[in-house]
């Protein structure tokens, strides 16, 4: 992100259509736990974003026959401009820093509510080993 090549205008181009569908794949490929290697490919990819979207008309009958992927065509449309691929990485990383904070703020509170509980149990196992040493010498007294 630091490093963004997609101009600053690039999502008011973009359909409400098409950003809800980045934002799709975005967050499906975040919570696949693929980020870095989604990154790697399409930085990888990137001078060839336009061949790849001739590619995608060349195979849209095959991809329908078999999966019917109404966002097929969108995603053609897409990636023929080229800041797409920048814009979409941004997406990702966007995505991921967000989840990665949520998941440091739950980490968080679990270690809090696991503090708090060990020290409850402390206590708790204080009050119950009297307890328990005092019917320990009570039934020795019965036995007698």
């Amino acid at each position: 992100m630091i490093f963004s090549e997609t101009p600053p205008g690039f999502a008011e181009q973009l359909t409400e259509r098409q950003c809800e569908l980045l934002d799709k794949l975005a967050e499906r490929v975040v919570r696949l736990r693929m980020t870095t290697p989604a990154i790697m490919f399409l930085e990888s990819v990137r001078p060839m974003n336009y061949v790849g979207s001739q590619v995608m008309v060349f195979f849209a009958p095959l991809v329908r026959g078999f999966f019917g992927l109404p966002e097929w065509d969108e995603v053609r449309l897409i990636l023929e401009r080229r800041e797409s691929i920048g814009y979409f990485c941004d997406l990702i990383e966007k995505r991921e820093g967000d989840v990665l904070l949520e998941e440091k703020r739950l980490k968080a509170e679990r270690k809090a509510k696991r503090k708090n509980g060990r020290k409850t149990r402390r206590w708790l196992g204080f009050f119950k080993g009297r307890s328990s040493a005092n019917e320990n010498s009570d039934k020795e007294k019965a036995d007698v």
